[in-house]
């Protein structure tokens, strides 16, 4: 207080208009404080005050996200949680957490959020409650860290054990095909193609019986290829090649766009390798107890016919392909039928795979 206003104070009396410039000097150092922590952190953070709104979050989560502090007010439900729309069981948890976490001192937690060109990530997201200096405001700060890689690590090996044993207990080649096909898909998101060399070359995708003349070039051009370990280099696709020893097989997957394919991807693609190989192993050799070539042929128009359901069930419901195979094949294990008998029904009645 300078000394000409403090000659104004009676003595005893409280001076408020210095009461509240001092106020106003430390809520900017209590801002400038939180602003030099939160910048000087290289992963995302955010702070929200006691009723869960955003008072400020960093650089590191404008560059993650998207989003700026300045377009808020940011109040829950925030753009980067699920909506309605897109995940109504994960947006529904998130809130959970969201109003769980206010009510607590320390906070752990792993979720899904979206960037805001609605690009999902996979965050670990940890924090307290704080008393800032000088505001006396209590703050809950949330860091975030992104994990997308390790859960889609997770979510492979998981996918690729599932394929793996369902590999192991199919027993004719139809199923096999799709079997294969689907988890191809599934697992590194592109379409595949199969190529098998028995006393001709047989080519298999989406369903369908093809020949070299049918095939894009990129995907000549894989298949023809030598499995790589680069990790570095944007490539359209990944080879797996199968070891048997009955056959030649090999599985083109073309990916929509060049990316880089991890480590992670190349461990998995070896074992479905592997796996795959064995499986075409064991059904080729109780083929060969019988008609090779009528069993083949059987074969190749079973696999054309689950190629139509899975069609017809996507057309129907629009959904993935993936998820139609899945009820198709859910619906053959459920009824004791062969997974081609159930296609065949689809085909033939239009009903739904559990009832036809």
């Amino acid at each position: 207080m300078d000394d000409d206003r403090a000659a104004h104070v009676p003595d005893g009396q409280v001076d408020h208009e210095a009461e509240n410039d001092m106020m106003v000097l430390e809520r900017s150092t209590d801002a400038g404080w939180r602003r030099a922590v939160m910048h000087a952190l290289r992963d995302p953070l955010i702070i929200l005050d006691a009723d869960g709104a955003v008072i400020e979050f960093n650089r590191a989560f404008t560059e993650m996200f998207g989003y700026e502090l300045s377009d808020g007010p940011y109040n829950p439900p925030f753009p980067w949680w699920p909506t309605e729309n897109e995940d109504p069981d994960a947006l529904a948890a998130i809130q959970g957490l969201h109003d769980e976490g206010l009510n607590r001192r320390d906070f752990d937690s792993e979720v899904v959020l979206y960037t805001q060109d609605r690009r999902q990530i996979w965050v670990h997201t940890s924090g307290a409650s704080v008393d800032l200096p000088y505001s006396h405001l209590t703050a809950r700060i949330r860091v975030l860290r992104d994990i997308t890689r390790d859960h889609q690590a997770q979510e492979r090996r998981a996918a690729a054990a599932r394929v793996s044993a369902d590999f192991g207990g199919t027993d004719d080649l139809a199923t096999l095909l799709g079997v294969a096909e689907h988890g191809f898909e599934l697992l590194f998101d592109g379409g595949s193609t199969i190529q098998l060399d028995l006393d001709d070359r047989y080519l298999f995708s989406a369903g369908q019986t093809l020949t070299m003349d049918d095939l894009h070039a990129d995907v000549a051009v894989g298949l023809a290829g030598s499995p790589s370990a680069d990790t570095v280099s944007y490539r359209p696709g990944i080879l797996l090649v199968p070891q048997t020893s009955t056959i030649g097989a090999r599985a083109w997957v073309h990916f929509p766009r060049p990316r880089r394919i991890s480590t992670e991807e190349m461990i998995a693609a070896d074992l479905l390798a592997q796996a795959f190989g064995l499986a075409v192993d064991r059904v080729i050799e109780r083929q060969r107890s019988a008609d090779k070539q009528a069993n083949l042929e059987a074969a190749i128009n079973s696999h054309r016919l689950v190629g139509q359901a899975v069609g017809i069930l996507v057309e129907r419901h629009r959904i993935l392909p993936s998820q139609a195979f899945d009820r198709l094949k859910q619906a053959s294990q459920n009824r004791n039928l062969k997974l081609h008998d159930v296609a065949s029904r689809v085909i033939e009645t239009g009903a739904e795979p559990e009832d036809a």
